[in-house]
């Protein structure tokens, strides 16, 4: 049986890659229907703040992702893995 994959929309606008000073890389999309995209390098992250809803004329839309495994406190684990980098390189 054949699966009929809906192809998703193309965005109407992408960001050029934005790279902090640890080399991740941020890209953001948006869509014409309203929709909005964010693809960040460097798995894995948390959801650590989402403030979604308001008023519209007045507030804004806020997400918040952290590097770190689900479950756990999210600076510690970058924290590790920044050690981790650290030592392999050096």
């Amino acid at each position: 049986m054949r699966s009929h994959r809906q192809i998703p929309p193309r965005p109407a606008l992408t960001t050029d890659p934005h790279a902090p000073a640890d080399g991740r890389r941020v890209r953001v999309s948006a869509y014409p229907d309203g929709s909005i995209r964010f693809k960040v390098d460097g798995l894995p992250y948390v959801l650590t703040e989402a403030y979604l809803s308001g008023n519209p004329e007045k507030d804004k839309a806020i997400l918040k992702i952290s590097p770190g495994k689900q479950g756990s406190s999210a600076s510690h684990n970058y924290a590790e893995l920044l050690e981790s980098r650290n030592k392999d390189k050096g």
